[in-house]
């Protein structure tokens, strides 16, 4: 099956040895209603395969409400609406599921999940490297005095790696000087 723009490859591929050769199915000569109209969601689905590309958007939105009306089963559902969000990012469309005849949690979704996954995941990291550039300010206003923390802050916004914030904040304690102090961050890359 090629689904990509332009023309299909050839139906034969060679080797010094072998020889293959098979027939090239192309999806956008194909009638997308042919898999839209299946009672087989998994057929229905192969829609978004077929067709124009530029008849893509449409062609989704048709996937989705046949998926629907196949399928009364939330959990089903959910699982088909990953697959056709895929599909569709494989065209880079973006669909929605809000205009669906029947709700969808779209929360419970695997692209969901994954995403608020990484989110949290981000977060986590996020909150270590602010609460660590807090602390380091805090420990410089403490040992060098309040007119050094915004020296110390203006470099600190181009420090994202945790262990070199964290490398920082032990050097405070065992900086002698100032200047000393200062080298450690200035020297990050």
């Amino acid at each position: 099956m090629f689904v990509g723009k332009g023309n299909p490859p050839t139906s034969e591929f060679k080797t010094p040895k072998l020889t293959l050769k098979y027939e090239v199915l192309d999806m956008k000569k194909i009638d997308p209603d042919i898999f839209i109209k299946s009672k087989k969601p998994g057929e229905v689905i192969l829609g978004i395969l077929a067709g124009r590309f530029k008849d893509k958007p449409e062609i989704i939105k048709k996937v989705k409400k046949r998926i629907v009306e196949i399928l009364k089963n939330e959990e089903k559902i959910i699982k088909y609406i990953d697959s056709i969000s895929f599909l569709a990012g494989l065209f880079d469309i973006e669909i929605k599921v809000k205009p669906m005849p029947i709700q969808v949690d779209i929360r419970k979704t695997f692209l969901y999940k994954w995403g608020e996954k990484e989110g949290e995941r981000r977060g986590i990291v996020k909150g270590k490297q602010e609460g660590l550039k807090e602390a380091i300010l805090l420990d410089v206003q403490i040992k060098f005095g309040k007119s050094k923390v915004k020296e110390v802050k203006t470099l600190l916004e181009k420090v994202d790696d945790l262990n070199h914030l964290k490398k920082i904040k032990r050097k405070i304690v065992e900086a002698k000087t100032w200047n000393d102090f200062v080298k450690v961050i200035r020297d990050h890359r």
